[in-house]
């Protein structure tokens, strides 16, 4: 048996109502009603636990969504944990280049400064 609810009145524009419409009969929903508690849930579910934290949402395709269901059979782990490891090893990575970008161009201007540099040989 389901839980008690509150009746809500929402003012939405036609093309949000369409958008809903079109969601009526995927991932279980029956009618607007559950459409919007489905999108009210994933709202609040996907808030960070903590203050000043943001929070992100990734659209996953189907091989995705698959290779992830099957790493979380085999391994346990959740698409939140390979999404932070994700973006972990993106960030270390993006430093990393930038460091070497940044060294190569600091070789390159110190190679430049030494051909147009006067040399102290050619002074009086």
């Amino acid at each position: 048996m389901t839980a008690p609810s509150n009746l809500v009145s929402l003012r939405i524009t036609e093309e949000d109502m369409m958008m809903l419409d079109a969601r009526i009969g995927l991932d279980g929903a029956r009618n607007r009603s559950d459409v919007i508690r489905q999108a009210i849930q994933q709202f609040l579910n996907g808030q960070p636990l903590v203050q000043g934290m943001d929070s992100i949402r990734i659209p996953l395709g189907h091989g995705d969504k698959r290779a992830l269901g099957l790493l979380y059979e085999l391994q346990g782990t959740t698409p939140e944990i390979a999404a932070q490891e994700g973006l972990s090893l993106y960030i270390a990575n993006a430093v990393k280049a930038s460091a070497e970008q940044n060294k190569q161009l600091e070789d390159l201007l110190a190679t430049a400064k030494e051909s147009t540099m006067r040399h102290e040989e050619y002074h009086e």
